[in-house]
């Protein structure tokens, strides 16, 4: 019997178009009315604003549903942006919400500062042009994107990111972050366990600097490592399976849905072709444990 399983996704809480709700509702449809097993994980970007909705929502469908509650913290490693997940984490953990609260404070000052650049180069918005109506769900640059598309400025969010929001392009502002490693004690100390994000997405780093990282952050407790996602080559899914071997990280997969905002991938399926194989599962829940509420 097959099981569906995505364990990174993207609500309207951080920079997905899909609320949380919805997202467990669009899961279930896609995994059809059959009696196959689903495995979910809502991870929005350094925020858990989401995780009650969500976990509310998978309630309905228990029987064949585990929704696990999580997070992807961005970190700073040597001047280079990395991601860590964080599976089953505490959310009301006092520690954890403050340095989430520090993150999305330093993501809403840079979102002023991109704006003001944007203004510098002729273009009119402002920040209450991308103030969303829920004051919980965070401000990011597909909100800017978006803005820019429906001002006519661009012709899609992809071009609004090429010309203006990317990094190195005129409008590009760095953000404030913890390192990985503080993610990861972050991570632990709220109950929950720490997969690097998305190893071959960082193409500032070489295959060599690829293994140093998994090394570093294995020494800092890092649990796992995400092995299974929508943009790895073959050559490069092996590669990562090679360092989840060497260093004994459990194996973790998903699609990295977005909706509307990635509208190229699936849930489930990722850009049509990936699959989280089932064989990954039962060291990932034996180490998330009892699913916190």
């Amino acid at each position: 019997m097959k099981t569906y399983i995505d364990l990174h996704m993207h609500s309207t809480a951080s920079d997905g178009t899909l609320s949380p709700a919805q997202i467990v509702a669009s899961a279930m449809a896609e995994a059809g009315n059959k009696k196959e097993p689903v495995v979910i994980a809502l991870t929005d970007h350094d925020t858990v604003a989401g995780i009650p909705e969500f976990m509310k929502e998978a309630e309905k469908y228990k029987e064949r549903l585990t929704a696990v509650p999580g997070v992807e913290i961005s970190t700073d490693y040597h001047g280079v942006e990395i991601h860590v997940l964080g599976y089953n984490i505490d959310i009301h953990n006092a520690a954890l919400l403050e340095r989430l609260k520090v993150c999305r404070e330093s993501r809403d000052g840079r979102n002023e500062k991109i704006i003001q650049k944007l203004q510098e180069q002729g273009i009119q918005i402002t920040m209450d042009d991308i103030r969303p109506a829920d004051p919980n769900e965070t401000i990011a640059r597909p909100h800017i994107a978006k803005q820019l598309l429906k001002k006519h400025y661009v012709s899609s969010v992809k071009e609004a990111f090429d010309k203006y929001l990317a990094e190195g392009r005129c409008c590009y502002v760095e953000r404030i972050m913890p390192t990985p490693q503080e993610a990861i004690s972050l991570i632990k100390n709220s109950g929950g366990i720490a997969v690097l994000a998305h190893l071959m997405y960082y193409k500032k780093l070489d295959a060599a600097q690829k293994a140093t990282l998994a090394a570093e952050l294995k020494e800092a407790g890092l649990d796992g490592i995400e092995t299974y996602y929508n943009t790895y080559t073959p050559e490069e899914e092996e590669f990562v399976k090679s360092l989840a071997k060497e260093h004994a990280l459990l194996r973790t997969g998903g699609t990295d849905f977005h909706g509307q905002n990635k509208p190229h991938i699936s849930l489930f399926k990722g850009q049509g072709e990936m699959e989280v194989p089932e064989d990954i599962l039962p060291e990932f829940l034996e180490a998330v444990g009892e699913i916190k509420r």
